[in-house]
């Protein structure tokens, strides 16, 4: 600011630089604007940097208390179990045919993992493994497991969590146990009944081959295909024998198949009915029984019922108990067939020695009969057994899928929740916003001036004087006596208040081209705005340029002049005015400077209209004559009703606002109040104006330039 009006003295031309600053300045809607300023960047980081310390402040709160009620919540701990789902051929009985199950069947088996079924086998599972009796509903339970599939492969993932470590392993190790447990019954259930449709389709086929060598022999005997036509004595006698024989084979074999029909119906244990029979494969069978049984009850004695291992025990006893009553049915089905063809044959054998004696010769069409029934019978033994070939060879009929354990869960050797990384990034995040949306409020509802561009865009004048604040260290680095903005002005030249201050004495001295500024009106809208003080510092600064200046005491109620300066006297503005005394003997010397000052004396105030008298307009006659710059130290324009006729009487009128205190309302009122008593406004002087609260507006762009200035 100060070269501006360096430069425009220089050149001689260009507009009056009172009469811009007089005008209301209205915004120039074409002028180019950056994409930050469109955006409000630019808006929002001035914001911060004026908020900066209650953005600090909420931010860091806020930051913490996040931090704190993610951190204090209770840690969660997740263990995992894998299993491996793999789908696995299905066979065919009828036609011998394979077919390879699609992925989709792992899907199907994740979609029961997830039923609330299952969900009730676990909670049984959990309630008997449990230590403590485990009371988890279980909507809670489908809340803690959730069960994923990884990737696009047959590994499926039980995840578990709980607040416990030790829960959270016993839940997922449970869960999987339960799952392999429901397959292996449901295979199970499965092979039962496929088995049970096998063995009545394999007993059909036995009876119909059966039957078809029944009718085979029975032909083979009535025709006489096998008797000599000239029967002899020792042939009939053969025959008798053979009969005695048939007949006693018929007697044992009823003998036996009674017996055991008998068993079975008294609902004797199937290995007792099955000690009865010859086969060698129900001997390996009840071997084998008996050392499964074995093996289950050491199993009963080291696990609980739920166990996958007595599980599979037990299955694997229910599956053993099957077989050995399908190889029963198997070995007294063809005790039956025995039966019948011991019957068969002594029926043949009978009607062979009838035949035999009666001398009946076949009829001339029996061989031809006897060729199809010995067709009819090879067809059907045939089809018998291939079909007992293939039940055989494949004993069950396996599911869609095959599952597995592939890994148990671990103990988890940490909480998965909360972490620390995720709470700071909450916390910082949640920071940001309490700092910013503080920072944001506090200026929705502030309407004070902060800066020369809030003057500019909300009063309409333009701030001719930015004066930053002295920190208070600075101010303490002062003697005590001279701890106040005056005395730091004159003990440190070389700060960047001291050049505000410089900058506003240049702008009121050559703020009119046509004449010279002489009497400067110092006044504010409101008080504590800091108007003495800028009154007295820019005394202080005019005569330490060399002016010769006199600052008039025109606040008659507040005579903060005498406290600054420290003057105590009974002669002042009022008996001057009143012709009591001389205007030059009323003069004080500030001690500090060779500024003169007009003070109000100690007991001095009166209710009459002094400054609008003759008296007061012939003071600043000769003032004027006297002094290069008068200092009218006005009271607030809006407080006090006298200011309106002294800024009617300067050359210029300067308002001092204070930076984040005087409201927009009480400048734009100050404004139009001096212009309407016919007084000029020249400009605001910004008053305690921190650093970064400028913009490049200001008269002093301190974080910039402050390489200028020795001190602050």
């Amino acid at each position: 600011m100060l070269g501006y009006w360096a430069s425009r003295l220089a050149s001689g031309n260009g507009p009056d630089p009172m009469n811009v600053m007089s005008k209301s300045v209205e915004p120039n809607e074409a002028a180019p604007r950056g994409l930050t300023d469109r955006l409000g960047l630019t808006t929002a980081m001035q914001v911060i940097r004026r908020r900066l310390p209650l953005v600090s402040g909420f931010g860091l709160a806020g930051a913490v208390l996040v931090f704190a009620l993610i951190m204090l919540q209770t840690p969660t701990y997740t263990a995992a179990s894998l299993l491996l789902i793999s789908p696995r051929e299905t066979v065919s009985l009828e036609t011998g045919a394979s077919q390879t199950s699609p992925m989709s069947a792992v899907d199907s088996e994740i979609e029961l993992l997830r039923s609330p079924a299952l969900m009730d086998d676990l909670v049984d599972a959990l309630g008997m493994q449990s230590a403590d009796v485990f009371s988890t509903a279980q909507t809670d339970l489908a809340n803690v497991i959730a069960i994923e599939r990884r990737d696009n492969t047959g590994v499926v993932e039980i995840r578990a969590s709980s607040s416990s470590a030790e829960r959270a392993q016993l839940i997922a190790d449970t869960y999987a146990d339960v799952y392999l447990a429901s397959q292996m019954n449901a295979h199970v259930s499965r092979d039962q009944q496929s088995n049970t449709l096998a063995w009545e389709r394999l007993a059909q086929l036995r009876d119909d081959a059966q039957a078809a060598e029944t009718a085979l022999e029975a032909f083979r005997t009535e025709a006489g295909l096998d008797i000599d036509n000239d029967a002899s004595e020792a042939v009939l006698s053969d025959l008798q024998s053979q009969v005695q024989q048939a007949q006693a084979a018929l007697n044992e074999r009823q003998a036996r198949y009674r017996r055991i029909e008998e068993m079975r119906e008294s609902g004797a244990p199937i290995q007792s009915v099955a000690s009865n029979f010859t086969s060698p494969a129900l001997t390996d069978l009840l071997q084998r029984s008996s050392d499964l049984n074995t093996r289950l009850a050491g199993l009963d004695r080291r696990y609980l019922p739920s166990h996958p291992d007595v599980q599979a025990a037990r299955a694997e006893r229910a599956d053993m108990n099957r077989r050995i009553e399908q190889e029963v049915q198997r070995a007294a089905g063809e005790l039956a067939g025995q039966v019948s063809a011991a019957r068969a044959t002594l029926e043949g054998t009978q009607r062979a020695l009838r035949a035999a004696t009666d001398s009946t010769r076949r009829p001339a069409d029996a061989s031809e009969r006897l060729r199809d029934l010995e067709r009819e019978a090879t067809q059907a033994r045939q089809v018998y057994e291939s079909f007992l070939q293939r039940q055989q060879a494949v004993p069950t009929s396996p599911g869609s899928v095959d599952a597995r354990l592939l890994a148990r869960a671990t103990l988890p050797p940490a909480p998965t929740s909360p972490q620390l990384r995720i709470a700071i990034a909450l916390a910082i995040a949640a920071g940001l916003l309490c700092g910013l949306g503080a920072a944001m409020l506090v200026e929705l509802f502030d309407k004070s001036v902060k800066n020369a561009d809030d003057l500019e865009a909300k009063v309409g004048h333009k701030a001719i004087a930015s004066v930053p604040t002295i920190s208070r260290r600075m101010m303490q680095q002062m003697p005590p006596a001279e701890r106040h903005p005056s005395g730091y002005l004159v003990g440190r030249p070389m700060s960047a208040f001291t050049e505000a201050l410089r900058v506003l004495r240049t702008v009121i001295v050559y703020s009119k081209l046509d004449f010279s500024v002489k009497v400067v009106a110092i006044t504010s809208a409101l008080p504590n705005e800091g108007k003495t003080t800028i009154s007295m510092c820019l005394a202080r600064v005019a005569a330490m340029s060399g002016q010769k200046v006199c600052v008039v005491d025109c606040d008659l109620r507040m005579q903060s002049i005498n406290d600054i300066v420290d003057i105590e006297t009974d002669v002042g503005i009022l008996q001057v005015l009143a012709g009591e005394a001389a205007w030059p003997d009323a003069i004080v010397r500030d001690p500090n400077s060779e500024a003169d000052i007009l003070p109000v004396a100690t007991a001095g105030f009166t209710p009459r209209d002094v400054f609008g008298s003759q008296a007061m307009s012939r003071l600043i006659t000769d003032l004027r004559a006297h002094y290069d710059l008068v200092i009218l130290d006005c009271a607030p324009l809006l407080a006090v009703a006298e200011t309106r006729t002294l800024v009617a009487q300067a050359d210029t009128t300067v308002l001092v606002a204070r930076a984040g205190k005087t409201p927009v309302g009480a400048m734009r009122a100050a404004v139009a109040q001096t212009e309407a008593a016919g007084g000029t406004v020249l400009g605001v002087a910004l008053n305690y104006v921190l650093p970064h609260w400028q913009t490049y507006s200001d008269s002093l762009y301190y974080d910039q330039s402050k390489s200028y200035y020795s001190v602050s």
